[in-house]
């Protein structure tokens, strides 16, 4: 087909999580091995990306430890799979690849909550100087990074307001920029922001949050929400 060769020839990856965010299993072709570094025609593995960490999975029965975009390309249409060990397939071959759907399900219902917290920090705070994040799977918590101290009672009051957004069962919605190519929406109820990350399809599935703090270090503070 022409749309496979473009595909080789351009070492374009086709990102299957951005039209389905819970596909956890899929069929594709080995376009490059580099070492312990994959390169497929499509996937639904998340590459890091926008502080949302790569997923982890199996192709086939090789190990799937991290997925980055290629550093070398600029437009990032290259998805590389770091595997574990010695890859048991080679170029041009078709693979089954099967995302560790516990860790993913977990890291996009951090991402939901992070967003609802972030919009309701800038509520109560007015807009904060953001100068990290990270959402991932462990301690079921996304962090965020500012550069000033956060008053304790005013941080229960964007607890509170968070879960109760949440509790309401709002639909999520997600969409391109029909202007901007690459360029993704994240929306649930009044609350819109640009995001390419994955998402759960409701708030419901983030269950309650609880928000703590911590010193960054040289006039930082961390803020973990973190699902209860």
């Amino acid at each position: 087909m022409a749309g496979d060769n473009m595909t080789e020839k351009n070492n374009t990856t086709e990102k299957l999580y951005m039209k389905d965010a819970y596909l956890k299993e899929f069929e594709a072709h080995v376009i490059k091995i580099m070492g312990n570094q994959v390169l497929l025609d499509k996937t639904a593995f998340y590459s890091e990306r926008g502080g949302q960490v790569g997923d982890t999975g199996f192709l086939n029965n090789t190990r799937v430890i991290d997925t980055k975009y290629d550093e070398n390309d600029e437009n990032k249409h290259s998805i590389l799979h770091i595997i574990e060990g010695n890859p048991y397939f080679k170029e041009g071959d078709s693979i089954i690849g099967r995302i560790d759907w516990d860790r993913r399900y977990k890291i996009m219902k951090n991402h939901a909550a992070s967003h609802i917290t972030e919009y309701f920090l800038d509520q109560i705070f007015g807009k904060l100087k953001l100068v990290g994040t990270l959402v991932n799977e462990k301690h079921d918590s996304s962090t965020y990074i500012y550069h000033e101290a956060l008053d304790k009672d005013k941080l229960l009051q964007v607890e509170r307001l968070s879960n109760e957004f949440i509790l309401k069962g709002y639909e999520i919605e997600r969409w391109e920029d029909p202007d901007r190519h690459g360029w993704w929406y994240w929306k649930a109820g009044e609350i819109t922001m640009p995001c390419g990350g994955t998402h759960p399809l409701n708030t419901e599935e983030i269950g309650q949050i609880s928000i703590k703090r911590k010193s960054g270090g040289k006039g930082k503070e961390k803020i973990f929400t973190m699902s209860i």
